[in-house]
């Protein structure tokens, strides 16, 4: 299979995804738009312009123009091939419940020395930890999911802090996945990161 052919399937639920929204209000979302444009593009090898694109979207935390972008860059389509910045939005792509990225991060990371994988790892926690203190209640669950699914080995104190912290947000998803986590820690690490959790939150919300 060709890398368009390899394109088109990586993306078509993704797309069927986007475009539901005509179903309620017959029109596009602006970044719907770009999208689209940006797959049309690819479709019509003007990888370029679509990589600009999606290279705008991906920042946007558009989740599914970060995978798209991570394809491009590992094929070398429209930039020249980098796996180091692949794999960092693929990470992000991952963490944003993109399922197909699952995948790509694995492939990425069996081309990549792992201390290199280690720095992307870093790179990947830095702009969660930056998102956090402009105030992204998004990257605060992303962070949480960074120390479980991102990291090498599972950091359950870690993770747990943010889910903690998810939780008194009022963020529903986090509040189930503290509890599975919280079954991971000693009774003393459960009161360390309940005290960090409400250090943060303070200052969160403030």
């Amino acid at each position: 299979m060709g890398f368009i052919g390899f394109f088109l399937r990586a993306i078509v639920l993704l797309l069927m995804l986007k475009t539901n929204v005509w179903a309620d209000s017959h029109s596009l979302s602006d970044s719907d738009k770009l999208f689209k444009e940006a797959t049309d593009l690819v479709k019509a090898k003007q990888y370029n312009e679509a990589i600009s694109i999606f290279e705008k979207l991906a920042n946007a935390s558009e989740h599914d123009a970060q995978y798209n972008l991570a394809i491009l860059l590992k094929a070398g389509k429209g930039k020249t091939r980098k796996y180091t910045d692949a794999l960092y939005w693929a990470f992000l792509a991952k963490l944003g419940e993109i399922p197909e990225a699952d995948d790509l991060v694995g492939d990425l990371i069996d081309l990549l020395p792992e201390k290199t994988v280690e720095t992307v790892r870093q790179e990947v926690r830095n702009y969660l930890e930056d998102s956090v203190e402009k105030g992204s209640e998004a990257s605060v669950i992303h962070l949480g999911r960074f120390f479980l699914d991102i990291v090498s080995e599972k950091e359950y104190a870690s993770a747990y802090k943010w889910f903690t912290i998810g939780s008194a947000l009022g963020i529903k998803t986090a509040i189930k996945v503290r509890d599975e986590v919280e079954k991971e820690l000693s009774p003393e690490e459960i009161v360390e990161e309940q005290e960090k959790a409400e250090v943060f939150f303070q200052k969160f919300v403030e």
